[in-house]
């Protein structure tokens, strides 16, 4: 197997998000059990070996699936033959009124399937902008200020894209079932084992923001 160190930027966001985690799958890691780890897959392992929940046989993410195919027909979107977990979600959700059917999911679902996301390009030229208009106050105050202005505008404009940030019908679901996971199980006290490390890897892939494959062969030393 092929391994990938984590560089300092990496590890430092799954620990900014790891209290997240642990409130929402009401679990504690121990600093010092940490410490001790030397890839994510014995994260993962930790991860598991510290929920109590009684586990079952429920194929969360297969539930996520029809619960949303149910969705799109109960709002005359799309018919179940017409839904497979390769279909292009441009296809489900054409621009026009892409928001607007996206509430409407959501609605059904009771969730947020949170698939809007402005490009990182655009983000990082933004952030970058900001940055160096800030340090332009120390040079040029009013065209600082100008700069600051229009970044901060446009970090609130990005609020209302209507890029979807996932590919295919897969995709959506694997994201949804990690980061709504007892919700769509509609049970707080139960998980299924079998399927906890892959719903661990697209979490952290998803809220730290590393890519899954360098997330799973990742080492930490």
């Amino acid at each position: 197997m092929n391994t990938t160190k984590l560089d300092q930027f990496e590890i430092e966001n799954i620990e900014d998000v790891l209290p997240l985690f642990e409130e929402t799958f009401k679990i504690k890691l121990k600093n010092e059990e940490i410490e001790k780890l030397n890839n994510f897959s014995e994260f993962s392992n930790l991860i598991i070996s510290k929920v109590k929940f009684k586990s079952d046989n429920l194929c969360t993410s297969q539930k996520a699936y029809y619960q949303f195919r149910k969705a799109l027909e109960t709002e005359n979107i799309l018919t179940d033959e017409q839904i497979y977990p390769n279909t292009d979600l441009k296809i489900i959700f054409p621009k026009k009124n892409r928001r607007k059917n996206i509430k409407k999911i959501e609605r059904i679902l009771g969730y947020k399937i949170d698939i809007l996301k402005p490009s990182q390009i655009i983000i990082n030229i933004l952030f970058f902008l900001f940055i160096f208009s800030f340090i332009g106050l120390f040079f040029m105050w009013k065209i600082g200020i100008l700069g600051m202005i229009i970044s901060i505008f446009g970090f609130y404009l990005t609020k209302f894209t209507s890029r979807l940030d996932k590919q295919n019908v897969r995709e959506l679901i694997e994201k949804n079932t990690a980061q709504n996971y007892f919700k769509i199980r509609n049970n707080e006290h139960s998980f299924n084992r079998n399927e906890f490390k892959a719903i661990i890897l697209e979490w952290f892939s998803e809220n730290a923001g590393i890519e899954k494959e360098k997330l799973r062969n990742g080492i930490f030393v």
